[in-house]
């Protein structure tokens, strides 16, 4: 068991180890003297243990098996136009699953940390969001989020919630590697200038848990990289970095993208985050345009892309 106010020592276990947080928390697990174990949907490279956490029952198995002292709960579902076409499957891991794994590690004296997101709230009114602003979500994975959440510090007012915001990095799918990929192939790109929020390099929000984690922190916490961008000014920030003209990248209203590229989730329109409670503790996550500026060109390296 680590010593308060630190890690060293502790068995770590994380779910969601085959998402963007995968890539980075087991380095920055291993920085503060923790052993992580990871934990994924299904067996594959990097996943110790696999479970399917929206099973009843699974949750207390893999607490046993891994016999943590700790958890980082990443595991969720993220498609967001994805839950509005099947909100039972979202509720199933968003709400259901979170609530079984802080049941488990309740009864086991095992602390808990869960992930959630900026969209609980409905971005119209209230940004930059502290941490008791009321929370207000307009889409199924919004709302299975904040049901999570509820589950998660009901079972325990000692775990911890920890918001973040429009996350990239990892080798999934994500909004900067979409950008590249797109101008890479096309030369240009519309991209909305009216939906604003906290781009969030996964890396930083790895280490940002770990060091939360050693803090003990309960309750509510909001990690995202600082500062407000528009979607358009940060695939603007994207193609500069690859060395893409940025007049490749062109303003849309949402109503124009949404008249050519239906989409069934409603997205905040200004869900930018504060960082209060965290930045007490000490933790205080870079500005997103550095962690863009440093990313940006490795995963340009790391897609093969030449500017044109």
């Amino acid at each position: 068991m680590a010593p308060p106010g630190t890690l060293d020592g502790a068995r770590v276990l994380f779910t969601g180890a085959g998402g963007q947080l995968g890539a980075y928390l087991p380095a920055a697990l291993r920085a503060a003297g923790a052993q992580p174990v990871s934990a994924g949907h299904r067996e594959g490279p990097g996943i110790d243990l696999a479970a399917d956490l929206t099973r009843l029952g699974a949750a207390e198995r893999l607490i046993e098996d891994a016999r943590p002292d700790l958890v980082i709960h990443g595991a969720a579902w993220t498609d967001v136009d994805g839950a509005e076409r099947d909100p039972g499957g979202a509720r199933a891991m968003n709400v259901d699953a979170a609530r079984w794994m802080a049941e488990a590690c309740r009864a086991r004296g095992v602390r808990l940390v869960a992930v959630s997101t900026d969209f609980v709230f409905s971005g119209q009114g209230g940004a930059p969001y502290p941490e008791d602003a009321a929370s207000d979500p307009i889409s199924v994975y919004g709302r299975t989020k904040r049901d999570g959440e509820l589950a998660v510090l009901a079972a325990d007012p000692g775990f911890a919630v920890a918001r973040t915001a429009w996350l990239y990095g990892g080798p999934a799918k994500h909004f900067p590697r979409t950008v590249l990929n797109v101008l890479a192939a096309r030369g240009s790109i519309e991209v909305v200038d009216d939906e604003a929020g906290s781009p969030t390099f996964a890396g930083d929000l790895a280490d940002a848990l770990v060091a939360l984690a050693a803090a003990g922190g309960a309750g509510i916490f909001h990690l995202a990289n600082a500062g407000r961008a528009s979607r358009f000014e940060l695939a603007q920030a994207v193609a500069w970095h690859a060395g893409f003209p940025v007049e490749w990248v062109q303003p849309i209203s949402t109503e124009g993208f949404l008249a050519k590229f239906p989409l069934p989730a409603a997205r905040p329109a200004d869900s930018e985050l504060r960082n209060i409670r965290a930045a007490d503790l000490g933790i205080v996550l870079r500005p997103w345009r550095a962690a863009i500026a440093d990313y940006v060109p490795r995963l340009a390296r790391e897609l093969g892309i030449t500017p044109h």
